[in-house]
């Protein structure tokens, strides 16, 4: 296998051109998208916001992504943003059918339209925005996902989304030299589309369909070469849609398999993730390793899902017994485990209700990235949001 790169500074705004390319061990070869840019200061924010979809025609959106946005927009007026990371799940319930679809004006950029949003928006997609395979394109209706990337490279609107590959990174450096990156992955083309649960091998009953194998073995390669190539990265992300561990456990057993022992070996500082509709802080339960491995459980994993829908199950079970999900490993009965249920430890569980969602803040310093939770719950009427988490996590060297 090869690698051949170039570096891009990023132009806000313009369509963004190969940087070089990647040819796997089969001789597979693909276009590579590396993403640069520099920080005035020694200091900054970016934002991570998943599953925002909003509704289908004729709502478009949903109360609680629009309180979810008026909550980012107004904590964005003091901590404003260099880019914001998409985690997937941008179009509900079927995505978009093309780059002119109705859906980019009424879900996306009437509603996140503050000063403070117009920055670049990284995207990693989701089950929906791919709910149709790639020989399926012109099946009207349905998310078609290339019609997500053609919505950037043709800089409709209003030119922040930045989407030019399924896979792609983006690299910035402060003033001081802190250099922040982050690999940004398409999880549906790992482990499928999946509907009614969890995707295989642990339930066998679920809906499940390829996007394309080809470029999800190139893919598997890529990200190797991308990680092993990050040593000058004071902080390094992997941000995708799926998740791989959430405070109840492992989620997708195909991608932990193969990415979780690839995050530790390259000392990733955390996985950011979307689809469940919560935020979540956690990491692998020492009790469990990839078969075959013997690693540390360095990797923090946040989940930013809370963008648009109500989790109808986590609501439930708060009314029904006053504590949350039993499976989640916050739940009171791990308490004495250091809340430990044997397959993740909980730091944070939070869940959306009918009208409340939030999203993830990131400061980074050359001392520490401090990730945090804001909801659009308040208790201070003055206030339209509400830090409900943070926690602080060293740099690599």
């Amino acid at each position: 296998m090869k690698i051949f790169a170039s570096f891009l500074a990023l132009s806000f705004g313009n369509k963004i051109d190969p940087t070089g390319s990647y040819k796997d061990s089969t001789g597979h070869e693909r276009e590579t998208f590396s993403i640069k840019d520099s920080v005035e200061g020694e200091s900054f924010d970016f934002f991570l916001l998943g599953d925002w979809g909003g509704r289908p025609a004729p709502r478009y959106t949903s109360s609680l992504q629009l309180n979810s946005a008026r909550c980012m927009m107004k904590y964005a007026k003091r901590n404003k943003p260099e880019y914001i990371l998409s985690l997937g799940d941008h179009f509900y319930f079927n995505g978009v059918v093309d780059e002119y679809d109705l859906r980019w004006k009424k879900t996306f950029e009437d509603v996140y339209d503050s000063e403070e949003m117009m920055v670049p928006w990284y995207p990693a997609m989701g089950n929906h925005d791919w709910n149709v395979l790639p020989d399926q394109i012109d099946a009207p209706s349905r998310g078609n996902g290339w019609a997500q990337i053609a919505y950037g490279q043709k800089e409709f609107g209003t030119k922040r989304w930045t989407h030019p590959d399924p896979f792609f990174t983006t690299e910035y450096t402060t003033e001081n030299g802190i250099v922040v990156k982050t690999i940004m992955i398409d999880t549906p083309m790992f482990s499928g589309v999946y509907t009614g649960g969890r995707p295989k091998p642990s339930a066998a009953g679920c809906n499940v369909y390829d996007l394309n194998e080809k470029i999800a073995a190139w893919a598997w390669e890529w990200i190797e070469e991308e990680l092993k190539n990050s040593e000058n990265a004071d902080y390094l992300f992997v941000a995708g849609h799926y998740q791989i561990i959430d405070t109840e456990g492992i989620y997708d057993y195909e991608i932990f398999r193969r990415l979780e022992p690839l995050l530790e070996k390259y000392n990733v500082t955390a996985y950011f993730q979307g689809h469940r509709h919560t935020m979540e802080h956690a990491q692998r339960s020492p009790q469990v390793q990839p078969e075959g491995e013997q690693l540390t459980n360095n990797v923090h994993y946040f989940t930013f899902g809370a963008g648009a829908l109500l989790d109808t199950g986590a609501e439930m079970a708060y009314i029904l017994t006053g504590d949350i999900r039993p499976e989640v490993a916050c739940h009171s009965s791990n308490e004495a485990n250091n809340w430990d249920n044997g397959q993740a430890i909980c730091h944070k569980y939070w869940f959306t209700t009918k009208y409340n969602g939030g999203f993830g803040a990131v400061n980074i310093t050359k001392e520490r990235a401090q990730v945090s939770m804001i909801s659009s719950e308040s208790a201070d009427l003055t206030e339209s949001f509400n830090v409900e988490y943070s926690y602080d996590i060293k740099p690599r060297k």
